[in-house]
């Protein structure tokens, strides 16, 4: 990724990381950045899941060496997430 697009996947983990306590976020982001930071991401779209055909990204996953992250948006919102320390 481009440093500004590097940027924009960093604002979006903090956002996504916002319902967590922060001790928890703080954790986890340094688990996230010990292994890479978001230069170690991967970032996948599922055109197959595409609910309705409407050109949304409705499906979508970030990994990286100690981080999955899975986010469905339709018809209802259904994430996971797995970060872990570097083993």
């Amino acid at each position: 990724m481009k440093r500004d697009q590097r940027k924009l996947v960093e604002q979006v983990l903090s956002d996504l990381l916002l319902p967590f306590r922060k001790k928890d976020r703080d954790e986890a982001m340094r688990y996230i950045n010990a292994s890479g930071g978001c230069e170690s991401l991967t970032m996948s779209f599922y055109k197959n899941l595409d609910i309705g055909n409407d050109g949304m990204w409705d499906v979508w996953q970030l990994e990286s060496p100690t981080m999955v992250w899975y986010f469905r948006g339709n018809p209802h919102v259904h994430t996971w997430v797995n970060i872990r320390a570097k083993a």
